[in-house]
């Protein structure tokens, strides 16, 4: 199953993500040059996280499935 997601840095208010996941996935804070700015990977136990780069308004938050991972629903994310 393919998961992946872009949420614009415009929907967070906290500078937090809600991630529910029954595996390991791959955040991104990525700018609109394309560079990373911020990465990490959530772990299951796991459902809320700080990003703590300085978002900008064009920026996005990227949530990948970690490829030869399997799961069986897909993950829920909410911009927080």
């Amino acid at each position: 199953m393919q998961f992946d997601m872009e949420i614009p840095a415009t929907e967070f208010k906290e500078n937090r993500i809600k991630i529910l996941s029954s595996v390991a996935l791959a955040v991104s804070v990525v700018d609109d040059q394309e560079q990373v700015k911020e990465s990490f990977t959530t772990r299951p136990e796991e459902t809320i996280y700080s990003i703590t780069a300085q978002l900008a308004e064009t920026d996005v938050v990227r949530v990948k499935l970690i490829p030869g991972s399997v799961v069986a629903f897909y993950p829920v994310v909410q911009a927080l």
